[in-house]
Parts: structure tokens; C-alpha cells; sequence
């Protein structure tokens, strides 16, 4: 094979020649008491290279024609995976096991590093002198290049605007958390370099075809269920979960994961959700869900929601896959594959939250990427079926987060651009949307209503954790709402028209601080010292500060990041542009409730990295095409023409069962109130009774309840917890259960009618059983502090003290 690039061949054996030499004067340098024998065939090997290099040179000078062998894809591929074997190994011998690898590292690096760029420039060299090298086939992207310039432009001047005036890194007074979990470096290569070894793939096999459509998804599956399964729940130990305790030795959730969890609990006993409105309503019927399949077995609950939050890479990959490639979805999958990965592995060194955790902000991350697929779905197709399903999904969407209504004016204003500005379709379309969105949510918003006498979608605390913030003082002080008198509109409207630049500050803040979350996700330079020791965690204690080679590595990445979105618009013109959507919608409401870092980033930081992967893949398409890649080859077709308008028209009734499927899911947490007869009715004397019945005298019982603070109760004993004096949860503010107390207890909740804290003062390990049904013997005191001095289970019976002891 003849090409202008032949003759560098024998240039290349020269260079590999001096290059043995360079990594002869590294060895040199690598401290040693002498010349012993492996540094000696060392020295032989690089010999060898510098050898053969400069025979092969001159030999290659007279006789090109006998190395057409090596201008075949075969030699190139074994020459690429070599590379690429090189490399894995450098990186396993430098940071699989530094203490014991780290002296063969040292001496073995200088031969290593030499074969590895050798077989990396062969492998460049053979591509070139088989496919030649075409620059000007880059103009056929020469659009998306020039259409990357105004995201580009918009996100360099938030970078210098943040950089300039501090908002966005400057903490509020209101809620203000480090950024989420970041992609360890690592992970981002191996991440991207599968990437391109699927776009490689692709090469080969239509982007319809089976590989793209079901063994990538799947084994993409197979890989986040296994990672994340593989981490031990033992890790579960921060302020969603207590460390692991007796008396059942397994995680029991606490905090908001506690409180979802418990209300399932209400609906299980029949006293649906104690009465009150709960929040994320379609969640706790998850978890109702999860609990009737596996009672309180927790380990096989949280792995079933594994499997569950698994689908969330795959959604990603359909996602990354209609707006540019299947290698965008590999790209993007494995960096929400790995970031899940290390929020488990640190999740009892951080304030994070991850798919074992029972919190929705995981759920509403994979929700929204779902209802950007619907979305998409309904903007291609345009008729009534579609617009329909659209306004149910998003339904569905508000069930899980009611602040995910102001990503609404974002995403139709986009489906207004969509339209070419054609009000009257838009007009048509949104009514129908809302009308499909109202189906949804009513039965929710109906049976709130018979209950508090007016429509509403949260608990009246929910809504006072947004009144509390505005204010100058007093941030998530709920003392200060009063729901009978006290408007949160009014507020928000009256601290506003009173403060308008502090209000604005903060929501820009806010806002601008849940984007930068996003833009960190990917990873920064930061020291890594091995897979023994735990992940830096430079992001919890970041001060809004970066090292001037950060600086250059954010530059790169939102450069990347807007030729993503280049090519989405390329590819899909507005519709390229609806996960941007959610993502400013969820990021004002942020700003707007005063929120932003920590979790509350989560729902819509997949956004950023997002972009950034349908970039990457853009620019392995560059690199594919200046080697001689035909552009029809790399790149799908675009999707079909839209039509212009929204076609409404009438629908057979069978096209409206899955909008019927919908407000069924949407009814879900109203029905499942009639799941079970009301438990645990029974009246003191009915209950005194069962005491007596298993051998507890009537005298002592009744003397016992004579007291003005005794009470007896009946209820289910969830989340027991043996503590030791002076232990307990250290949290901002722990449950009573579980504050640190001067003496031994078990600390647990009872749930009937409503949620109570109890304390058995004991130094044994009893066995109280998680979900148990039990009768309580108990003390009231001060501070919400009851002591339980007997606890009959079904088969067993305990007491703290005599019950002849008066109560404290």
C-alpha cells in the first residue's frame, strides 16, 4: 500500500529507537544499590527497541512494499488494544495497591511507558497510511462547530460573571450545601475511551440495529445492578440512614428516608398517612409497594429499588442515543454508572444520597429523564394521543416533586419554538396537555381536599419550609408559619416587593450554585492515591475556588459541553434543547425555595455531563472522519420531518387505556388507603386485658396506669436501636428516640394513629423486632421524652423496672 503518509514509516522505527533511549536515561534515574538482574534485562529490552528501531528503519528506507502486512485492520486493532492493555496496566501497577506495587511501578514505568506510546503511535500511523488523513472532511460538521459558538459564548460569560461578582459561590445565609458527588477521574476515562470503542462498534452495525438497541441497553443495565448491588450495605450510615445497630444489625432508615418509610408503614396498618397530607406521594406508595412484596425484610428492599434506579443509565442512553449516537449513550451511562458507584462506596463519609437510600431525589432524576423521552416523543409525532400521554407523564412528575411545576413555562415556551410561534396550536396543545395533566393529579388533589378543605398537593409543612426563607433570619424555622393565618404567596410576594435586590441575589445564587453543582460532577485535578485509601472528597470542603489547571480543565469542559449541545440542535433543532429545559426550570425553583448543593442538585445535574458526553462523541466523530470515515457512516439519520402543526383530532377509545393507566398510577396513593382495616383500635381496658392475659397482673397494670403521665398503647415498632450511655445520633436534630441520653436505652418509634418516640432503658440486647406489633406500658415526660417500662411482643415480654415504680 502507496500513500503520502508510507514514507513515515521508517521514520517512526527511528524515533522508536530514540525514544529507547530516553526511557534508558529514566531508568538511570530510578534510585537503585546496584546494577542487579532485572535492571539489567530492563536494559536489554530497551536495547532490543533501540535495535530493532534503527534495522527496521533503514530496512523500511529500501523496502516499503514488505510492510503492507502491518496495513490491515487486524495489526491496527491488536495494535490499539495493546495500547490500551499498557495503559490499564500503568494505571493497576501505579494505584491498585501502592504499598506493595509502587517499587516494581518505579522500575518497571520507563520500559512500560515505551511500549505504550510506541504501540499508541503505531497505532495513529497505521490509520493514517491506510485511511490517509482528510481535514476537509470536517467540513461536512462544519455547522455543528459554528453553531457550538453562541452556547459557548453563553456559558464563558457565566463563567466570568461568577468569576467576576462571586454570586453562585458565595454561600447564602438560607440553605447552602457542597456540590454533589463527583466522577473520580478514572472512571471519566474508562467512561470515555467506551465511548469510543462503541462508536467504533457502531462503525460496523446500523445504530437501529440489535447492538444499539438491546445488548448495549442491556448489558449497560447489567452493569450499573451489578456495581451498585456489589456495594455492602454496611456504607449506608449518614443522615438518611443511622449507622447499623442492634438489635437487628441491618440498615433502618432515619430522616426524610424514616419519615417516607413510616408513612408507607401508616397505609400498611391501615391509619393512611396518619391522617395528614404527605409529601412525594407516589414515592411512599413505592415504598408501600416494596413492603407488601417484602414485608420488612430492608436488605431485599433496597436492592429491589436497586434494580429499579438501574433503568436510570438505560433511559440516559436512549436519551444520549436520539439526540447524537449510541456512543454518546455508552458515554453518558457509564459516567451515571460510576457516579452512582462512588456516592455508595462513600455515602457514610458525605452527605449524599444514592439509589439505596428511601429519598426521591434519585427517583426524580430518572423521572425527569423519562419525561424528557415523552416529551421528545410527543413533539415528533404531534397528535392528540401524544400530547395526551405528555401532560399525563408530567402528571406523574409532579407526584414526585411538586417543584417541578416551574420547569412548565420553560418547557413550553420550547414547544412554542418548536411550533415556529404558532399560538393558536400552542394554545391547543397546552390546553390538552393540562387537561391530560389534571386527570392525573385529581384524584390526588381530590382526596386532599375532603380532607383539609382545600386542593393541595404537599403538607402545609412543606409549605412552611418556603415561608420560613424568606426572611433575613430564621431559615427553616417552620415556628413562624401559622397554615390558618399565614399566606406563603403573600410572604413571598411582600419580602419580595420589600427587598428586591436580597431576593434576587439569593435566587441567582441559588440558581447559579445548582448549575456549577452540575458543571462538578465531572471531575477536576485533584490527588488520587490509590483504589486502598477512600476517594478524595475535595468537593465537600470546595470553597469556589480553582487551581489555574482546574480553571483550564472547566474551560475544556464546557466547551465540550456546548458542542453538545451543538450537535443536539443540529441533529433535533429545539427538541435538542429539552433536558436544558428541565434543568433551568428545576434550577429556579431551587433558587426560588432557597435550596441548592448537596441533594438537592441531583434531579437535573445529569444535564451538564450529559452535554459533555453528546460532545465527546461529536468529537470522536471528527476524529473518525479526519481517517477517512464517510459522515453517512457515523452519524444517524435525523428523525423524520415533524409536522408543522399539532394534528387534534378524535382518538378510538383504546388509544386512551394507557392515559387510563396513568391516573390509575396517579390514584395510586389514594387507594392504596383501603389496603388494609384500620389496626391497633383497641381501647385501654381491651388492651390492659391482653396484659393480663399473658400473665401481668391486673393490680400492678391498672396501679401503673393510675399515674397522670402512664398510658397504654398498642401500635408497630419500627427502627429499634440499641445505644450505650452517653450515645445516639449526632444530627442537627435528632428524633427523641434517638438523642443521646445519660443511660443505656433501645430507641424506637410506634406508629398507630400517628408516629410516636419511645425509650426502653435496657443494657441487653433484646430482640425488638423491626415491624412488630406491640402493646406498650409507658411514661410521658418532658421534652417529648417517653420511657416504656413494659413492651409485649407476640411472644415475648420486656420490662425496664417494676411496674409498683412511680413514673419519673
Amino acid at each position: 500500500m502507496k500513500t503520502k503518509f508510507t514514507n513515515l514509516l521508517p521514520w517512526y522505527f527511528f524515533a522508536a529507537a530514540f525514544q529507547s533511549l530516553l526511557a534508558a536515561i529514566a531508568l538511570l534515574r530510578v534510585p537503585s544499590e546496584g546494577l542487579s538482574l532485572s535492571r539489567l534485562a530492563l536494559f536489554a529490552g530497551m536495547g532490543i527497541v533501540f535495535i530493532f528501531g534503527i534495522g527496521s528503519g533503514l530496512y523500511a528506507r529500501r523496502n516499503l512494499l514488505r510492510f503492507d502486512w502491518l496495513f490491515t485492520t487486524p495489526i491496527i486493532s491488536s495494535a490499539t488494544l495493546l495500547s490500551l492493555t499498557l495503559g490499564l496496566t500503568l494505571f493497576l501497577l501505579r494505584y491498585l495497591n501502592p504499598e506493595r506495587l509502587l517499587p516494581f511501578y518505579e522500575r518497571l514505568a520507563p520500559l512500560l511507558w515505551l511500549f505504550f506510546f510506541l504501540t499508541l503511535e503505531a497505532t495513529l500511523l497505521l490509520l493514517l497510511i491506510k485511511n490517509g488523513f482528510s481535514p476537509s472532511a470536517l467540513t461536512s460538521r462544519g455547522q455543528t462547530l459554528r453553531a457550538a459558538l453562541l452556547p459557548l459564548g453563553i456559558l464563558l460569560a457565566v463563567f466570568l460573571f461568577v468569576a467576576i461578582t462571586r454570586v453562585g459561590v458565595t454561600p447564602d445565609t438560607g440553605y447552602w450545601g457542597e456540590p454533589g458527588v463527583a466522577i473520580q477521574g478514572w472512571q471519566f476515562i474508562l467512561a470515555l475511551l467506551a465511548g469510543m470503542f462503541a462508536f467504533a462498534l457502531i462503525l460496523k452495525n446500523s445504530s437501529n440495529s440489535r447492538v444499539a438497541n438491546m445488548y448495549l441497553p442491556l448489558t449497560i443495565y447489567l452493569i450499573a445492578a451489578a456495581l451498585w448491588l456489589s456495594v455492602p450495605l454496611e456504607t449506608l450510615a449518614n443522615s438518611f440512614y443511622a449507622p447499623i445497630s442492634p438489635p437487628v444489625n441491618v440498615p433502618l432508615p432515619y430522616s426524610d428516608a424514616g419519615y417516607y418509610d413510616y408513612l408507607a408503614q401508616s397505609l400498611l396498618i391501615g391509619h393512611d398517612y396518619f391522617g395528614g397530607i404527605p409529601p412525594r406521594p407516589l414515592y411512599v406508595a413505592f415504598l408501600t409497594l416494596l413492603h407488601l412484596l417484602f414485608g420488612q425484610n430492608y436488605p431485599a428492599m433496597i436492592s429491589a429499588q436497586v434494580l429499579v434506579m438501574a433503568c436510570f443509565p438505560v433511559a440516559l442512553y436512549f436519551l444520549a442515543k436520539k439526540m447524537h449516537s449510541p456512543a454518546a449513550g455508552v458515554t453518558v451511562a457509564l459516567f451515571a454508572i460510576f457516579r452512582e458507584f462512588t456516592s455508595l462506596w462513600i455515602s457514610s463519609n458525605t452527605r449524599v444520597t444514592n439509589s439505596k437510600m428511601f429519598t426521591t431525589d434519585f427517583p426524580t432524576a430518572f423521572a425527569i429523564v423519562i419525561i424528557s423521552l415523552v416529551i421528545l416523543w410527543w413533539l415528533e409525532r404531534r397528535d392528540t394521543r401524544s400530547t395526551i400521554m405528555a401532560g399525563g407523564a408530567f402528571g406523574l412528575l409532579l407526584l414526585f416533586r411538586t417543584q417541578s411545576t416551574l420547569t412548565l413555562p420553560f418547557l413550553f415556551l420550547l414547544v412554542l419554538l418548536v411550533l415556529q410561534l404558532k399560538w393558536t396550536e400552542w394554545l391547543k396543545a397546552g390546553i390538552l396537555f393540562a387537561a391530560a395533566m389534571l386527570l392525573v393529579v385529581l384524584p390526588w388533589l381530590m382526596r386532599n381536599y375532603m380532607l383539609s378543605g382545600h386542593f393541595s398537593f404537599d403538607d402545609p409543612s412543606q409549605v412552611a419550609v418556603i415561608y420560613s426563607q424568606y426572611s433575613f433570619t430564621g431559615n427553616l424555622d417552620l415556628s413562624q408559619y401559622n397554615p390558618e393565618t399565614d399566606s406563603v404567596r403573600e410572604r413571598i410576594i411582600s419580602f419580595t416587593l420589600e427587598n428586591p435586590g436580597y431576593v434576587a441575589n439569593f435566587i441567582t445564587s441559588h440558581f447559579l450554585n445548582t448549575e456549577i453543582g452540575g458543571l462538578l460532577a465531572l471531575p477536576l485535578i485533584k490527588p488520587f492515591n490509590g483504589f486502598q485509601e477512600p476517594p478524595h472528597l475535595y468537593w465537600v470542603s470546595w470553597d469556589g475556588t480553582l487551581e489555574w489547571y482546574n480553571i483550564i480543565l472547566v474551560l475544556f469542559y464546557l466547551c465540550v459541553a456546548a458542542l453538545g449541545v451543538a450537535s443536539a440542535w443540529r441533529k433535533m433543532k429545539w427538541l435538542g434543547l429539552v433536558p436544558i429545559a428541565f434543568n433551568l426550570g428545576y434550577a429556579l425553583s431551587n433558587g426560588i425555595a432557597r435550596f441548592s448543593s448537596w441533594r438537592y442538585n441531583m434531579p437535573i445535574d445529569w444535564v451538564f455531563y450529559f452535554y459533555f458526553a453528546l460532545g465527546i462523541a461529536e468529537l470522536f466523530g471528527l476524529f473518525f472522519l479526519a481517517f477517512g470515515k464517510q459522515a453517512d457512516d457515523l452519524y444517524p439519520a435525523s428523525p423524520a420531518v415533524q409536522p408543522e402543526t399539532i394534528v387534534l383530532r378524535g382518538m378510538h377509545w383504546r388509544q386512551l387505556l394507557p392515559l387510563l393507566g396513568l391516573i390509575f398510577i396517579g390514584a395510586s396513593p389514594w387507594l392504596m388507603q383501603g389496603l388494609a382495616q384500620p389496626r391497633f383500635t383497641s381501647t385501654p381496658d381491651e388492651l390492659a386485658a391482653k396484659l393480663e392475659a399473658n400473665g401481668h397482673s391486673h393490680e400492678e397494670v391498672a396501679n401503673f396506669l393510675a399515674q397522670p403521665n402512664a398510658f397504654i398503647a398498642e401500635g408497630r415498632l419500627l427502627f429499634p436501636r440499641l445505644y450505650r450511655k452517653g450515645d445516639g445520633l449526632a444530627s442537627a436534630n435528632p428524633w427523641t428516640a434517638y438523642k443521646a441520653q445519660d443511660f443505656a436505652r433501645i430507641g424506637f418509634l410506634l406508629v398507630n394513629a400517628r408516629r410516636s418516640d419511645m425509650i426502653f432503658p435496657t443494657r441487653d440486647m433484646l430482640e425488638f423486632q423491626q415491624g412488630a406489633d406491640v402493646v406498650v406500658l409507658a411514661c410521658s415526660g418532658d421534652n417529648d421524652l417517653t420511657i416504656v417500662r413494659l413492651i409485649q411482643f407476640e411472644d415475648a415480654a420486656y420490662q425496664s423496672a417494676p411496674l409498683l415504680d412511680p413514673c419519673p
